[in-house]
């Protein structure tokens, strides 16, 4: 009888593994996210129950429910079992997209918000060990890897599929992406639900055992502080300026016309989605932090190079936008097969929901916090300023981000080390 490996496959060959499974159902969710996530602020705006304030309301209260969520379980105030805390995730996330489809008074957008913010920071606290434990260490590259590019993917598809049916239907339309976008989210529990026979169960500590014991608050944030520092300079650098600056520039500062944004986006994924496999396996045989250090230094280059040519002739700026996505693009595949590897690195497994959470978190706070640099050095009314603007920050945060790594690699892994044994 074949031996079956962590990850729920025999040795046959052709059949779909539990992890498989886990992302392709996170891919469907995405691509129903990718429905609505393009129309969510005009949507917002539109409904006279809330008005313009409201865009700013939801995005506030799901940024601030995810946070408290990602306190609540760093700090061990609740503790629930991956899949519990998954499947709550799901449903807080459901809830709160038929309540923005139904949009009726500031409560309901409030209420929304919670719901989508603190659904999130549950699922995906849960999600990252799920996947952790359900593949071996020399698979955790590529299959992260791949998960980013099923992500990236599956998100933009769904942005292409709600664009082309506003443009042959009525605006009428919008509410459904966001029930769409709701009910997009069950395959997902489902899966979280059909993959719980295949997660080891965790280790429970002797009584009396110290060391097996939960590692102390402070603790946890200092061995995770150089993760989560540079998550948050990733979200507010790269991701959140791809996602909110990019367009602002490209058709407001450099004159591009609108399907400019559009075709940035779809280079981005065809080169994540042509890319990654090729990046992962390049990166393969050097440390995770080197992975990053490649994805930072791709994204400066890339920032550079937009502003160098945002003054140019239209082809040369057109030629410099799409070498920039490129170069970000890139940036992304060495980013997606090194962070989370590295990130589970650093904490014993027992501790992995809890620091997935905190670091987690920082992404929230980052997409929030984002967007507000972007719009602050697009007031120049220059796209050279606002690009090189942006090198200047990523390279700063970063490195700053690099000497505390260091830092705590020198002072504080021993003792961490003493106490994650």
């Amino acid at each position: 009888m074949p031996a079956t490996s962590r990850t729920g496959r025999t040795g046959r060959t052709g059949r779909l593994r539990p992890v498989d499974s886990l992302i392709g159902a996170h891919g469907l969710s995405s691509f129903c996210l990718g429905l609505a996530m393009p129309y969510t602020a005009i949507y917002l705006a539109d409904r006279p129950e809330v008005g313009t304030a409201g865009v700013a309301v939801f995005y506030g209260t799901s940024g601030i429910a995810n946070l408290v969520v990602a306190l609540l379980l760093s700090t061990g105030a609740v503790k629930l079992a991956r899949i519990p805390l998954g499947v709550l995730g799901t449903l807080l996330w459901l809830l709160g997209y038929l309540g923005v489809s139904a949009i009726s008074s500031y409560p309901v957008l409030v209420a929304s918000g919670i719901g989508v913010g603190a659904g999130q920071g549950c699922f995906m606290a849960a999600l990252i060990p799920l996947i952790n434990a359900l593949i071996t260490p020399e698979e955790r590259r590529k299959v992260f890897a791949r998960r980013y590019a099923v992500l990236n993917a599956t998100l933009a598809c769904g942005s292409l599929v709600s664009g082309l049916l506003v443009l042959a239907l009525p605006r009428t339309v919008i509410p459904y992406f966001f029930m769409a976008n709701a009910l997009g989210i069950l395959p997902l529990m489902i899966a979280m639900l059909a993959v719980r026979r295949h997660v080891p169960p965790p280790v429970q500590p002797e009584e009396g055992d110290e060391e097996a014991a939960p590692l102390p608050v402070f603790a946890l944030w200092k061995v995770m502080m150089p993760v989560a520092l540079f998550q948050l300079a990733a979200s507010l650098f790269a991701f959140s300026q791809f996602d909110a600056t990019a367009p602002l520039v490209t058709t407001d500062l450099m004159d591009m016309p609108l399907f400019t944004v559009s075709l940035m986006l779809f280079v981005n994924v065809t080169v994540i989605v042509a890319f990654q496999r090729p990046m992962t396996r390049r990166l393969e045989s050097r440390t995770e932090l080197t992975g990053l250090r490649v994805a930072v230094g791709l994204w400066v280059v890339a920032y550079v190079v937009a502003g160098l040519f945002a003054l140019a002739p239209f082809g040369f700026r057109m030629a410099g936008l799409l070498l920039y996505v490129v170069l970000f693009g890139l940036g992304e595949c060495a980013y997606s097969c090194s962070f989370h590897p590295w990130l589970i690195s650093m904490v014993p497994d027992r501790e992995l929901t809890r620091a997935n959470a905190l670091v987690n978190s920082m992404m929230g706070v980052g997409k929030f916090a984002g967007p507000s640099i972007g719009v602050g050095l697009a007031l120049t009314g220059s796209g050279t300023v606002v690009w090189l603007g942006l090198a200047a920050g990523c390279t700063l945060v970063t490195v700053l981000a690099g000497l505390l790594t260091a830092r705590r690699q020198q002072t504080a892994a021993p003792t961490a080390a003493k106490q994650l044994r």
